[in-house]
């Protein structure tokens, strides 16, 4: 399947899904093992159900009453799921600007023009000032 490294990655992205859903509809194991299979991500009961309980613990999600006879576990996303979610949705959004289109952020490519430009306009290192280095004078 996926090695440790690759995995531990993952775990965030499948994290970040269950919310997606979780916080438009119950959802469990099952339908969210066969959902995330359809994105190419094989997930086995023993790698889905421990995060589930992990999220249900950091109050991310909450188990629903059963309402079938087999008693199927079904979760919905808490308020605090979807406050976390909100923010992930900025946090991914970012990510894949940067990472997927190549595009910096702003700020930083704001403070990098800037530092090119001082580089330009100062003489390179070693090099003595001299009337016609500095700017402004002839």
């Amino acid at each position: 399947m996926f090695s440790t490294a690759d995995r531990e990655i993952r775990l965030g992205l499948w994290k970040i899904h269950i919310l997606h859903h979780a916080a438009a509809h119950e959802v469990w194991g099952l339908w969210l093992l066969e959902e995330l299979a359809e994105h190419g991500h094989r997930l086995s009961p023993g790698t889905l159900y421990p995060a589930l309980a992990r999220m249900e613990r950091h109050g991310w999600l909450e188990a629903c009453e059963a309402t079938q006879a087999r008693g199927r576990r079904s979760y919905r996303a808490t308020a605090a799921g979807r406050r976390l979610l909100a923010a992930l949705k900025r946090d991914v959004t970012e990510l894949y600007r940067e990472v997927v289109l190549g595009r910096e952020p702003r700020d930083r490519a704001a403070a990098s023009r800037e530092d090119h430009g001082a580089a330009a306009r100062r003489p390179a290192r070693g090099r003595k000032r001299t009337p016609s280095t500095r700017t402004g004078t002839k």
